[in-house]
């Protein structure tokens, strides 16, 4: 698969990988350092990482590219204002995913 673009968000860090219950999409929330906040993916395509690295990627249906640093966190969306948003938006529930 190949990506078309790299996101404006460019990379990822202390980043998850969650799944929506209902659908099976799965998406990443992660803390875009050229903005200085956090950002949801749209849907994922793929999804790779390396532990020993501790880096990988992610692009989306649409072929946009996010690179990934540094290990996976586990988080819920109790304590993220972004995710109980994105969880009350799209009226669903979600499953933090291991990577």
């Amino acid at each position: 698969m190949e990506a078309r673009a790299e996101s404006e968000c460019g990379g990822l860090r202390t980043w998850g990988l969650f799944e929506v219950i209902e659908t099976g999409e799965q998406h990443i929330i992660g803390h875009a350092t050229a903005y200085g906040f956090d950002v949801i993916t749209q849907q994922l395509a793929h999804v790779e990482f390396n532990p020993k690295t501790k880096s990988g990627i992610a692009v989306t249906n649409n072929g946009i590219l996010y690179a990934l640093q540094g290990k996976p966190l586990k988080f819920g969306v109790k304590g993220h204002e972004q995710l109980r948003e994105f969880t009350a938006i799209h009226n669903c529930s979600i499953k933090v995913l291991k990577v």
